[in-house]
């Protein structure tokens, strides 16, 4: 058993719920990044059923702001207690183009910017502490929708698909893992921080079904699904597994698997972090 923190975004249903649970079981606190009230207290009843005496404290917030995304990061460090696994899991899927109030498209705002900036301003405590680091991102296969990153249209306004452009979120998350390692390496000294992104497989989750449409699709297709716990398996595997010493990796059936170039050019994921800071207005030397 440990006596670690975790960070989990997407905790009150899927992949992240799963996830909650058994880190839990593994003696984690929990740090449960949520939107919705009503849910993050059915996943609080639902974790404590499991397992007696988990220690949850919520973090209230959309993740499609990102002035909540910035109140998130100040609340947890505002609590002066180590953080040992960042695991970033939530994400949307739009069927139609719509952006954030921030004005930035909807996937892309959630799945990749929310994220990063959720990290980049949680990066000295990850650096921080007597523990070594785990940071995981849940990404996923859906990157072959498309062949590479258009800089100039990470905000889908020239040309929108909803595979293409949740495609291209995930290949944005698999290249700042690529990024994050490389800084975090950089910067810790004196203690050892893995950065790995997992593909969970296709899971029946509610991802997709904020339409009528996408609700009877993910209908029809669940019998052919995993279940959230067989989607989080990768995951946890990366954040649990005591012989992991790989960094920047993706996995999928707690596999490393090997991507295309473009899934890891170097100037592609640098200009990405670039980028990235510009839109959350964060420091990108940092």
């Amino acid at each position: 058993m440990t006596e670690k923190n975790c960070l989990l975004t997407g905790a009150t249903s899927g992949i992240g719920q799963a996830a909650a649970i058994a880190l839990a079981k593994n003696g984690y606190r929990l740090f449960l990044v949520a939107r919705n009230a009503t849910k993050a207290s059915a996943t609080e009843q639902l974790i404590r059923l499991k397992v007696k005496g988990a220690s949850i404290h919520w973090l209230m917030g959309d993740l499609s702001s990102l002035s909540d995304v910035k109140n998130i990061a100040t609340e947890f460090l505002s609590l002066d207690c180590q953080l040992d696994l960042l695991f970033l899991n939530a994400g949307v899927t739009c069927n139609t183009r719509c952006c954030s109030q921030d004005g930035y498209e909807m996937m892309f705002a959630v799945n990749h910017l929310a994220p990063f900036t959720l990290t980049h301003l949680l990066m000295n405590k990850l650096i921080d502490g007597e523990h070594d680091t785990r940071v995981v991102i849940t990404a996923s296969g859906a990157y072959n929708f498309v062949n590479g990153l258009d800089m100039d249209d990470l905000n889908a306004e020239q040309s929108y698909g909803v595979m293409k452009t949740y495609g291209r979120s995930k290949l944005a998350n698999i290249l700042f893992t690529r990024s994050l390692n490389e800084k975090l390496s950089a910067k810790a000294k004196t203690k050892r921080i893995s950065v790995n992104c997992f593909h969970p497989g296709f899971v029946g989750t509610n991802l997709g079904t904020q339409t009528t449409m996408g609700k009877v699709v993910m209908r029809l297709i669940k019998p052919f699904s995993r279940n959230s716990a067989k989607g989080a398996d990768t995951g946890l595997f990366l954040a649990l597994e005591e012989s992991m010493e790989n960094s920047g990796g993706y996995y999928y059936n707690r596999q490393n698997k090997k991507l295309p170039f473009y899934a890891r050019d170097p100037e592609t994921a640098a200009a990405l972090w670039e980028k990235s800071c510009s839109f959350a207005n964060v420091d990108v030397d940092q």
